[in-house]
């Protein structure tokens, strides 16, 4: 079959909550054999899902089947050049400091040392001036090394903050690489196989898709507000992060909510009947046939067969065996039963093991300690000290021996017949147990991880470790119950470093309004409201977004999830052009039969005052006293205008008794809100504080 190498390119990438779905395009050649062909497409990361390649061809040619194999480099690996840049300035820091080490011990050493003069005449004779003369010009070259010495320590020093400098940029400038900058070349890759069946017709595309799992990303907005807050534009950006061990380059980007496996089977309702017994539930694993072992068993034989009498050892010939007398059959495992009806052990064995079953993932018995071996077995054992001595083949044959019916062979404990889980259901990781494996032959068992699976499952805890960026909230937990996915406009370039990266998704332009909010009774300030229609035609997950009003930064707020046609409050601060006075009077008398109640009455005045040229709608909390208690009444008397009932769930804290006044301010106008209310209690009551509370 003819075998084409082509090259491919990143077109597509659809990142899912977490994970990613990579699409990549086949460069095809000018010119396709019609017989069945296999076409190679080197160069994909081994950090991918090798279960999950598939392709797709349009034209008139059908893939017949895609395999993934790793590709080992020819040469070495070479590290790339953000990573030499590192280890280049690592090697000059420590090159630097290995340097003042050595200056310094030399150093203190010169500024110990001290020079004795000799001026004792019992002792020694001597010129005075001379011995004065040499200590002075020892000095004066003790004291020139040390200052040579202090002047290439203060270079050094220099240099190793001009090197720490250039390494933590270096550092840096390495994490926000790409693959190929940080990795270099000759790594292992993955070729995808494409195999396509006979035909005539050309094709006109092809394209690989595969899975990654090292990949996530954030939802964070920005709301661009007109100069009145009449119309906005909402733009969405994503963080994303990945650690695929590609760089994602000119590619079109996709964000989803949804799971990357999602098990869409349909859960089976099973009936509940008196006296009638239902069938077992449906099981995507099979066990294993009744027999297994048996296919074996021509195996076991033929393994017997191939053991070849031992060689005598060095020195001594090999002394025939007597040919009317047959070799004696090896002893039966220690553990095996007597009512196997297995022959008995030789003399001097010991009595034999109890026929009681053994319990399932239990320890062997303990073997007997035999008073002295059998002749025949005495004989085999001195055979293989020979061979063992020797060095030779046998070893291996008396072990194929040993393993056929030695007398220290343990049974084989039985397989557990425990059913696997899910994960089970990844063929490509399943192989068979080889036949000399007597626990496991005959069954599937999963693969052993190799490198590359290893570090996948590093990269992907790697990414699931990276704490959400300030402010942003994981689509996983606040996608709700229904799933989307955002197209970004046009491409993007996402490199392999596990960082966040922020990617333009899309943007909208709707209309807004302005609402203004007042809460007098705790705050005599105006604050400005910006409720914005929802206008990407697509819901918003919940996250951060960045306020500006005519191109300048006002707030950072956070929205919560907004459906499709829904609409989002952002606050604008405080609105110093309104102002707002509350004041209250509070009036106390007497009422009832022979005065025996108490009513306060409380008159609230709200005023209002706008130097803005619109006019404007302003929104008045207040709240008025509840109670619980049956001799105490609370009655709102009069207001103007009339308050609708708020209890601030919206918010997340509900109150009682809140009322929302809404009052329209001309334009440079005033107005105002009046109400009153009343409170009745026993005359020899009190309230707890004062009746006067306003």
């Amino acid at each position: 079959m003819t075998s084409l190498a082509t090259g491919s390119r990143i077109r597509r990438v659809v990142v899912h909550a977490r994970g990613a779905l990579v699409t990549r395009t086949v460069m095809l050649p000018p010119v396709l054999p019609s017989e069945p062909c296999e076409l190679v497409v080197p160069g994909v990361t081994t950090l991918s899902e090798p279960s999950s390649f598939r392709a797709l061809a349009t034209g008139g040619r059908e893939v017949v089947s895609v395999a993934a194999r790793l590709v080992l480099p020819e040469g070495p690996a070479k590290a790339g050049s953000a990573r030499e840049r590192v280890r280049a300035l690592e090697a000059e820091r420590d090159a630097l400091g290995e340097e003042r080490r050595h200056l310094t011990g030399r150093r203190n050493l010169l500024a110990g040392l001290s020079f004795d003069l000799g001026m004792d005449r019992r002792l020694r004779q001597g010129n005075p001036r001379a011995r004065i003369e040499d200590a002075l010009a020892t000095s004066r070259l003790a004291q020139e090394e040390l200052v040579a010495l202090d002047t290439r320590l203060a270079e050094i020093g220099a240099s190793l903050e001009r090197v720490h400098r250039a390494i933590e940029a270096a550092q840096l400038a390495e994490a926000q690489a790409s693959t190929e900058e940080r990795a270099g070349s000759s790594r292992p890759s993955l070729a995808c196989h494409v195999r396509l069946g006979a035909g005539q017709g050309a094709i006109e595309a092809l394209e690989i898709e595969y899975v990654v799992l090292a990949a996530r990303w954030w939802p964070t907005y920005k709301a661009w507000l007109t100069k009145n807050a009449t119309r906005v534009r909402l733009e969405l950006d994503a963080l994303v992060a990945q650690d695929s061990g590609e760089d994602w380059k000119d590619a079109e980007l996709s964000l989803s909510t949804a799971d990357l496996v999602h098990d869409a089977r349909l859960p089976e309702l099973p009936s509940l009947r008196f006296g009638r017994a239902q069938p077992p539930a449906k099981r995507g694993y099979r066990p294993p046939p009744p027999g297994l072992d048996a296919m074996f068993e021509a195996y076991d034989a033929a393994m017997v067969r191939l053991v070849r009498p031992a060689p005598a050892p060095l020195g001594k010939p090999a002394a025939p065996r007597p040919p009317a007398q047959p070799a004696a059959p090896p002893p039966p495992p220690m553990a095996a039963p007597q009512s196997l009806g297995a022959p008995p052990p030789p003399p001097g064995y010991g009595p034999p093991m109890p026929s009681a079953p053994m319990p399932a993932r239990s320890a062997p018995p303990p073997f007997k300690k035999a008073a002295k071996p059998a002749p025949e077995m005495a004989a085999v054992q001195s055979r293989a000290s020979a061979m063992r001595d020797d060095g030779g083949g046998g070893g291996d044959e008396f072990a194929l021996e040993g393993k056929a019916g030695g007398a220290h062979d343990e049974p084989a404990p039985p397989p557990p017949s425990l059913e696997p889980d899910d994960s089970w259901l990844e063929f490509d990781a399943l192989v068979l147990a080889p036949a000399d494996e007597k626990q496991r032959r005959g069954r599937l068992g999963k693969a052993e991880s190799d490198t590359s699976r290893r570090e996948a499952s590093r990269a992907k805890e790697r990414i699931e470790a990276l704490p959400n960026p300030a402010r942003t909230q994981d689509p996983l937990a606040s996608r709700g119950r229904f799933d989307h996915r955002y197209d970004a406009e046009g491409r993007a370039d996402v490199p392999s470093n596990g960082r966040p990266h922020r990617v333009h998704v899309k943007a909208g332009e709707g209309p807004s309004s302005a609402q203004f909010r007042a809460v007098p009774r705790e705050s005599s300030e105006v604050y400005r409201e910006a409720r914005i229609e929802n206008p990407l035609g697509a819901p918003l997950c919940a996250g951060p977004v960045d306020v500006f009003l005519e191109g300048a930064l006002v707030t950072a707020a956070e929205i919560a999830a907004v459906d499709r046609g829904g609409y989002v409050q952002v606050g604008l601060g405080v609105e110093d052009r309104v102002r707002i006075a509350r004041n209250a009077r509070v009036e106390e008398s007497s009422a009832g039969l022979l005065g025996g109640s108490t009513v306060v009455d409380h008159h609230v005045t709200v005023d209002l005052t706008s130097s803005l040229g619109v006019p404007i709608q302003v929104e008045i909390l207040e709240r008025i006293p509840v109670t619980d208690d049956k001799d105490v009444t609370v009655k709102l008397t009069s207001a103007e205008p009339e308050p609708e009932v708020y209890d601030q769930s919206i918010v997340g804290a509900p109150v009682r008794g809140g009322r929302r006044f809404r009052v329209e301010v001309p334009a440079g106008g005033k107005s105002k809100i009046t109400y009153a209310y009343r409170i009745k209690l026993p005359a020899k009551s009190e309230i707890v504080g004062g009746n006067r509370r306003e």
